[in-house]
């Protein structure tokens, strides 16, 4: 059984974070240019939007595993794992891109910088929830039938 602030924790992460990864995929298929000019004042070059649009189909992806997990994680905890799973892949893709682009205006730098640690806070609070809905319940949680 999951306890109540925990579960509050996994509501705000995961609606906070299908809401980012949905504006994130949106920006990145109807609106390129405007990542480029907010987050590097430059204009995209050669395949730099064929390789943003390929980050939003992994933002779509993310985004619909937290739908799902909102939906059905109560019943199906491993949803939560599954979240942890996909968090935890982004860990890796936020801090490549801070250490491969070439330069980031300061909105760049607010904005991308503390996805990672974000991620990483969701990656514990998602198996933490995972782990607390697969206990058992404790011998006096339980309500006597007799």
């Amino acid at each position: 059984m999951i306890k109540q602030p925990l579960k509050a924790l996994i509501l705000i992460f995961l609606w906070a974070a299908l809401l980012e990864d949905t504006i994130i995929f949106l920006m990145s298929w109807l609106a390129p240019d405007v990542w480029f000019r907010l987050f590097h004042d430059a204009a995209p070059a050669s395949l730099d939007v064929a390789f943003l649009r390929r980050s939003g189909g992994q933002w779509a992806a993310f985004a619909l595993a937290q739908a799902i997990a909102l939906w059905r994680w109560r019943k199906q905890p491993v949803w939560l794992a599954i979240v942890a799973g996909v968090r935890f892949s982004d860990l890796f893709t936020d801090v490549s891109y801070i250490l491969a682009v070439p330069s980031l205006t300061m909105l760049g730098w607010c904005v991308l910088i503390p996805p990672p640690f974000l991620n990483f806070v969701g990656v514990v609070i998602m198996l933490r929830g995972y782990r607390q809905a697969l206990a058992p319940a404790s011998p006096g949680s339980q309500v006597s039938t007799a």
